[in-house]
């Protein structure tokens, strides 16, 4: 039922340093520019490939007076996103000139790095390439060097079996004998589950990461997971239309939050595909209160 990943939301202290670190520095397009729906003071941003397609995106909720997150005891850790093969020297060069500091794995297979908001985010080899529809168009990293997307997340918590347990028996995700990942057979994103680093409480703040949302064909999918949740007598936090897709909200075993969301309608319902980003987008139940909102978000 799981295809996939669809996003990954994490919190950001500045929309505009955010911006300039995904779109200029990574490459990636800015694919929506909208507001949290459930708190319309904050800034929601979502980058992706040109067609902004599920399985590429990362978001950001802009939280001005945030502190910085300190990662302890359960937690969303490293996001992994692939790049093609032969292009982690690229990448190397390109981060460490613009200040980046960049360190590779014993394999030489993977950069790791830190955004902005202290975020911890990895670029590893694989064997594809964007394809030329979802490519984008930039100044200085060809096709052949760009994201794909999205390939793994590794999660921190106090009880890493209780939580593989969750997103193989509730998701339906693969879990094979006593490995510590689960992935689904369609693109096989990965989920890692190791334990945390501490018995402390998390801080929340600016770089944390708020949730992972993965990725069904449809709403008729979600909403047997809707009641497979209940049936399960799982924690249900949401479940809900957010226009561009339907989002279902659980928490897992540890505390942490987990989204399904439908694959569509996708965010050119209100928007043309090539100005994807261009102007403030609202979902159709805020547009009356767009000058409200509009008035109390600064520019970025």
């Amino acid at each position: 039922m799981i295809t996939g990943i669809h996003h990954i939301s994490a919190i950001t202290k500045s929309a505009r340093k955010n911006h300039g670190f995904y779109v200029d520095l990574l490459g990636l397009r800015f694919v929506k520019n909208t507001v949290n729906q459930q708190n319309t003071t904050m800034r929601h941003l979502f980058y992706g490939d040109y067609n902004a397609s599920p399985g590429t995106q990362l978001t950001f909720f802009e939280l001005k007076n945030s502190g910085q997150a300190y990662n302890e005891d359960n937690y969303f850790s490293t996001i992994t996103l692939d790049i093609p093969k032969r292009s982690l020297s690229f990448w190397k060069a390109r981060l460490s000139k613009h200040g980046v500091s960049v360190e590779h794995s014993f394999d030489d297979s993977m950069l790791f790095f830190k955004d902005g908001d202290e975020l911890s985010i990895a670029l590893r080899e694989s064997d594809g390439m964007i394809t030329s529809e979802n490519a984008i168009s930039h100044p200085s990293i060809p096709r052949e060097m760009q994201i794909i997307g999205l390939s793994e997340i590794l999660i921190r918590v106090a009880n890493p079996e209780a939580t593989l347990d969750f997103l193989s028996s509730f998701l339906g995700l693969r879990r094979e004998g006593g490995c510590n990942f689960v992935y689904n057979d369609s693109n096989q994103f990965i989920t890692t589950v190791e334990s945390s680093n501490s018995t402390n409480k998390t801080r929340f703040g600016h770089g944390s990461i708020d949730h992972i949302a993965y990725n069904v064909e449809s709403p008729e999918a979600l909403a047997q997971l809707h009641q497979k949740a209940l049936d399960m007598n799982l924690s249900i936090e949401m479940y809900l239309d957010r226009d561009y897709f339907k989002s279902l909200y659980v928490t897992d075993p540890n505390g942490l939050r987990i989204e399904i969301a439908t694959k569509g309608p996708g965010f050119t319902i209100d928007e043309p595909l090539d100005t994807l980003g261009e102007t403030l987008a609202l979902p159709n139940f805020l547009e009356n209160k767009r000058a409200e909102i509009e008035a109390q978000l600064e520019e970025f």
